[in-house]
This record gives C-alpha cells, structure tokens and sequence, in this order.
C-alpha cells in the first residue's frame, strides 16, 4: 500500500464522517473534518498553519 491518505485509518474515518455530514446537510461538520484532514501530520505538504491566508 502506498503512503498517504489511504494509508490512514484517521483519515478515512474523517472522510466518511465528511461524506455523511455532507450528506445530512451538516456543512459546518464538513468544514470541520476538511480542517482537520488538512492538518492531520504526515499527509500534506504543510500539516501546520503558516500564518497566511484566509482567516
């Protein structure tokens, strides 16, 4: 298997719970787990924030 997402059981749960909750209209829920699947170490280019960008 290779690295990355797919890899990770935390990312998956939080891409299910991401699909339901887009599912169930929840779109702050979605927001949630899109933010934390972004930070989640090891899977992104920059798993920090860098200070720039949207507020």
């Amino acid at each position: 298997m290779t690295p990355g997402k797919a890899a990770c059981d935390a990312c998956a749960r939080l891409e299910r719970e991401k699909e339901a909750a887009r599912q169930a209209g929840d779109l702050s829920k979605v927001t949630d787990c899109a933010v934390l699947l972004k930070r989640h170490p090891g899977h992104s280019k920059r798993s920090t924030l860098s200070g720039r960008g949207r507020a």
